[in-house]
């Protein structure tokens, strides 16, 4: 097996409409153009691409182009950028530019690549200027040092295992990306119309609270005069009726002790899904494949999580209406599978605290004893609202929040409120129940703090830039070796999945940090989703040693949470 360093040019960034101008191989001491792909030609490079250990930056744009177009499948493989991403302990993933082609090969080999817009994008054809045969040539030619380099600096880092999960998650990158999504056009229609009647609604309550609350500004209709749209009148609209508040930013909304708060949220929350999300879907339907094809960034974050974008998709709400939408095509079902409780789940595995290791252990409701811990009550007895509490105080203080943000954090996402004197005793509770846990946190904190970075269970290094309070550091250094390997987990079984699901030409059509979407035909449904489920339990219980690891995966017609 030789080590080919591969590269491509193509005639724009869209793998369904756009195609491979040139192909750029370099093996041993030659470079090779390739730019006319008769059958034959197509056939020799496959069986070179895939027959041979491939170096390239940013392979995934190649490999979805080369999947789409020919259908080659190199699956051996070394990513020069998510190398130098991974060696930067995520530092460059965030910073624009940092990983490209042209920012590593000046940092390797002190030579300033041309990457001039017009040359970069002129390769429309087939003739090649002798700028172009230059350009072209030095992509592949730079790549044998980087590699050479990058792959000392992986062994010397600790590395080399959690680099193997992201090269495995670089094919499912590229079949998540090819997947897309199904969306509803019928359904999206009706959704918009009950959005549209909800937001009517809303404003209508918000109004009415602002009259009953004494505001004096009326129309003819008997309701105030106020566009809730507007910062500037609904100030004014808040101030008519007795609150001294400088902004009507979503906090200080959410800080009002008064009905016009909650009246005032959910019409900004009805909104927001009508113009970001119903609106917005169809606009990203692509032309050719008829579904939404995001982009996907598997080292979107320092921690190495996945973002999306045109459409973010990480960011869909959990509304039931709206994930309805994607609903699968005629004869195909869609398949959800979640990762359950998987950051509680690794507090537990990480810092070894005897209650949380016996709860999962024996399938116990976590929420349910930290409820009955905190009101001294017996769990038969705690009811589905301090259920619910005990849910925003294990996700809350597990993370070493502090009674402040811990108070902030409850009303916001679990619409609790409490005052900052509760608070600060049910984390004084909390921490005095799971007193392992209180000191893991302390260790991981300090630590964090000290050294500027943490390394996960996976191998990961996380580095944070310089300059923060040192509470910033401690507040890192608590959450961020859980979420970071709740990522690696994810990512280890989408490279596993990737492998086991082909003969069953399922789509892995999202990714939403612990939670994969997939879309089968109906024939494999109930096989797809058993091969998921243990799959995705297999990839957890690398990192789980001492509690189980549990995925929940749902069949239906649609995407379920």
């Amino acid at each position: 097996m030789s080590i080919i360093y591969m590269d491509t040019e193509t005639t724009g960034l869209d793998a369904f409409k756009d195609k491979i101008t040139l192909i750029q191989i370099k093996e041993g001491n030659k470079i090779r153009l390739v730019k006319t792909f008769n059958e034959a030609k197509i056939r020799e490079i496959k069986d070179l691409l895939e027959n041979n250990f491939i170096v390239g930056h940013n392979l995934k744009f190649d490999l979805k182009f080369l999947k789409q177009q020919f259908n080659i499948n190199p699956d051996n493989f070394f990513d020069t950028w998510i190398a130098e991403i991974l060696i930067s302990g995520g530092m460059k993933a965030r910073q624009r530019g940092a990983a490209t082609l042209e920012a590593v090969t000046k940092e390797y080999l002190k030579i300033e690549l041309n990457k001039d817009e017009e040359l970069r994008t002129s390769f429309k054809g087939t003739d090649l200027t002798k700028d172009q045969i230059n350009y072209a040539a030095l992509d592949v030619a730079v790549l044998p040092h980087i590699y050479k380099q990058q792959q000392v600096q992986l062994k010397e880092l600790g590395l080399e295992k959690v680099f193997e999960i992201e090269m495995g998650c670089i094919l499912a990158t590229v079949w998540l990306e090819l997947s897309g999504l199904p969306l509803d056009m019928e359904g999206l229609k009706k959704v918009q119309l009950e959005t549209k009647k909800r937001i009517e609604e809303a404003e209508l309550n918000v109004k009415t609270i602002l009259k009953e609350s004494g505001y004096k500004n009326l129309d003819l209709s008997g309701l105030p005069v106020v566009s809730i749209d507007s910062p500037k009148q609904l100030l004014e609209a808040l101030h008519g009726i007795g609150f001294k508040v400088d902004s009507t930013g979503d906090e200080v909304i959410s800080s009002l002790d008064h009905p016009i708060g909650k009246a005032i949220k959910e019409y900004r929350k009805q909104q927001k899904l009508l113009t970001s999300f119903i609106l917005k879907y169809p606009e990203h339907l692509h032309k050719i494949t008829g579904r939404i094809q995001p982009d996907f960034n598997q080292y979107g974050t320092n921690t190495g999580r996945f973002t999306s974008s045109k459409p973010n998709m990480q960011q869909v709400p959990h509304d039931k209406s709206i994930r309805a939408l994607f609903k699968a095509n005629p004869g195909n079902k869609i398949i959800t599978a979640d990762y359950s409780q998987i950051e509680l789940r690794i507090i537990a595995e990480v810092s070894q605290e005897p209650r949380f290791l016996e709860i999962y252990n024996n399938n116990k409701d976590l929420h349910r004893l930290t409820a009955s811990l905190i009101l001294n009550k017996p769990e038969a007895e705690v009811t589905k609202e301090e259920r619910q509490q005990a849910k925003a105080i294990n996700f809350g203080f597990a993370y070493g929040l502090g009674a402040k943000s811990f108070k902030e954090k409850a009303k916001n996402d679990y619409e609790i409120d409490i005052s900052i004197e509760q608070a600060q005793e049910f984390r004084n509770t909390f921490f005095k129940n799971y007193p392992i846990l209180a000191a893991y946190l302390q260790t991981a904190a300090r630590t964090a703090a000290g050294r500027k970075q943490i390394r996960n269970k996976s191998g990961r290094i996380v580095r944070f830039e310089q300059g923060l309070e040192g509470w910033q550091y401690e507040n890192m250094g608590r959450n961020t070796p859980i979420q970071s390997l709740s990522a690696d987990i994810t990512k280890n079984a989408m490279g596993r999945l990737y492998n086991k699901l082909k003969p069953y030409k399922a789509k892995l059509i999202n990714a939403v940090h612990d939670e994969l979407v997939f879309e089968v035909s109906q024939e494999h449904a109930e096989t797809t989703a058993k091969i998921i489920k243990e799959e995705m339990e297999a990839a957890g219980q690398e990192y789980l040693k001492n509690i189980p690891c549990i995925v929940e995966v749902t069949i239906g017609e649609s995407w379920q949470k």
